[in-house]
C-alpha cells in the first residue's frame, strides 16, 4: 500500500465525517488501538450541529489519574448519565432532520449498549456506522502502536471539527439549521446520516 494512501487514527467511538470521507477515496484508514489514550479528543468526543452552533458530545471515562493507558483498554465510565444527556442532544438537534426517525432507534441501540471499554465500544460502532452507511469500509485495527509514516496521523489532539484535515472536506449539504449557520464540514458521522440517508455515501464519494 502506497503511505501517500494511507491514515491512521485513532479509535474514534462516532467518527467525524472526514474519516469516512477518507475510506470513499480509496485511503486505507488504519485504526491504533495500542496508542496512548489523550482526552478530550475525537477518541471519545464527537460534534453535532444544535439550535446555538457545534456542540461537542463527551463519551465519559474512568480517570486515568496521570497514568498512561492504551486507548483500547480505557473503561467508559457510566456512573455519569452522559447516555440520557447525549440521546437528549441529538433528538432536540435532529428531530426535525429528514432521516431522524429511521437512524435515531439504530443510534441509541449504540448508544445504550453498555460495552466496558473503549475498544469494545468501537468494535460495535465502526461496523455499525459502515452498515449505515451502505459502504465497505476499508480499514485495519492494530492493537500495537503504529510506527509509520503516512499522509494523515490523525492521533494528534484533534479536539474540534476544524482541526480535521482539510483535505478529507466533503461537497455541502443541507444541514439542521442551515438557515442560521454556514456549511460546518467534519461533523460526526449522524449529521450526515440524519440530513442524507441513503445519499450519504454519494456525499463521501465527492
Amino acid at each position: 500500500m502506497n503511505s501517500a494512501k494511507e491514515v491512521i487514527s485513532p479509535l474514534s467511538l462516532v467518527p467525524p465525517i472526514g474519516l469516512f470521507m477518507a475510506m470513499a477515496r480509496g485511503y486505507c484508514v488504519t485504526f491504533d488501538a495500542g496508542e496512548n489514550y489523550v482526552k478530550q479528543t475525537i477518541r471519545n468526543r464527537y460534534h453535532i450541529l444544535a439550535a446555538n452552533g457545534v456542540q461537542a458530545l463527551t463519551i465519559n471515562v474512568v480517570g486515568q489519574k496521570g497514568t498512561k493507558i492504551q486507548t483500547a483498554e480505557v473503561l467508559i465510565d457510566y456512573e455519569k448519565d452522559w447516555v440520557r444527556i447525549h440521546k437528549r442532544a441529538i433528538e432536540s438537534a435532529y428531530r426535525s432532520s429528514p432521516f431522524f426517525d429511521h437512524y435515531y432507534p439504530k443510534i441509541t441501540s449504540l448508544l445504550n449498549a453498555k460495552h466496558k471499554t473503549l475498544k469494545s465500544f468501537f468494535d460495535e460502532s465502526i461496523i455499525t456506522w459502515c452498515s449505515l452507511l451502505r459502504m465497505e469500509g476499508k480499514f485495519t485495527i492494530s492493537q500495537e502502536y503504529v510506527e509509520k509514516d503516512v499522509a494523515y496521523d490523525l492521533r494528534l489532539p484533534i479536539k474540534s471539527p476544524d482541526q480535521f484535515p482539510r483535505g478529507f472536506d466533503c461537497r455541502g449539504y443541507l444541514q439542521v439549521f442551515s438557515d442560521r449557520f454556514d456549511f460546518v464540514q467534519n461533523l460526526s458521522v449522524i449529521d450526515l446520516l440524519f440530513n442524507e440517508g441513503p445519499a450519504a455515501l454519494t456525499i463521501l464519494k465527492g
